[in-house]
């Protein structure tokens, strides 16, 4: 049971940071089961804790909400209303879970991502040497390195949540790393996909990194005012070429759709790279 709570906050969290700009109908289908069957609704069910239960009440007529508008065809409003349900839902999660639960299998879970990080950075190391031109390597390495080290610091004085989302940023930055050197390559380009709606998709998946790396990298960073206010501009233009795209998609129109998505991926990396943190390609 702790190990499947624990994973669950896990997921939770995650879905916290980028729920903004994941896809509603997948979405839906998640909060279904983040509010109903998870484990994490199943200890908040279990607890005695008044405020925790309320918040489960709020999730779920927040979700009842969002069903309405999604039928309705306003998914811009039920993506508003999934998000506020999701992040009820995590409230009510950590206000049901012991404070003592799962710090061992929070370690655990360190480690774990720590092997899934060095294997991730052999493959970036690979496919960096392999690209003659990259000279991204180093600066690449440099970054991860400084993630992990202060993870790795957080964790010995105990501070498991936070050590844990300095590995998420290390682990994110690498996808996004290893995407953007095979980006340049034929390997990505030439992928074989069935239709064009599926390429629409491989799209979105692309665009929901590159924000919750957005998210992840830069929510707790100190920056100017200057590069705060760049760092916004991207990530509206990003905002308003997904949303265009979704429209485009809804009408069949998916090679159009696919355009207007690459776009908005080029934006978060723009807000990404104003902040003074690399990303290849």
């Amino acid at each position: 049971m702790i190990k499947r709570l624990s994973t669950f906050i896990i997921l939770a969290f995650s879905l916290f940071i980028f729920s903004a700009d994941a896809q509603t109908d997948t979405r839906v289908n998640f909060i279904n089961k983040l509010l109903t069957t998870s484990s994490g609704a199943q200890q908040v069910n279990k607890s005695n804790n008044p405020e925790a239960k309320a918040l489960h009440q709020d999730a779920l007529e927040l979700y009842r909400q969002a069903q309405e508008e999604t039928k309705l065809g306003n998914s811009t409003k039920a993506s508003a209303l999934i998000d506020q349900s999701a992040k009820k839902m995590f409230q009510a999660i950590r206000l049901a879970t012991p404070s003592s639960l799962g710090n061992s299998k929070l370690k655990n879970d360190f480690n774990k991502r720590k092997e899934s990080i060095n294997t991730l950075r052999s493959a970036f190391n690979r496919i960096a040497d392999e690209n003659k031109s990259c000279e991204c390597k180093d600066k690449t390495n440099t970054q991860i390195t400084e993630l992990t080290s202060t993870a790795e610091k957080l964790m010995a004085e105990g501070k498991t949540v936070k050590a844990r989302t300095e590995l998420d940023k290390a682990y994110q930055l690498l996808k996004v790393s290893i995407e953007s050197l095979r980006g340049g390559q034929t390997l990505v380009r030439s992928l074989d996909f069935a239709t064009p709606e599926e390429e629409y998709h491989y799209e979105i998946d692309r665009n929901n990194t590159h924000s919750m790396l957005v998210k992840l990298l830069l929510e707790d960073r100190e920056v100017s005012d200057y590069t705060s206010q760049k760092v916004a501009e991207f990530t509206e233009a990003a905002k308003s070429l997904r949303t265009t795209a979704e429209k485009s998609a809804l009408n069949d129109k998916f090679e159009e759709a696919i355009k207007l998505l690459e776009d908005s991926t080029k934006q978060l990396v723009r807000a990404i790279r104003s902040s003074g943190i690399y990303i290849p390609g």
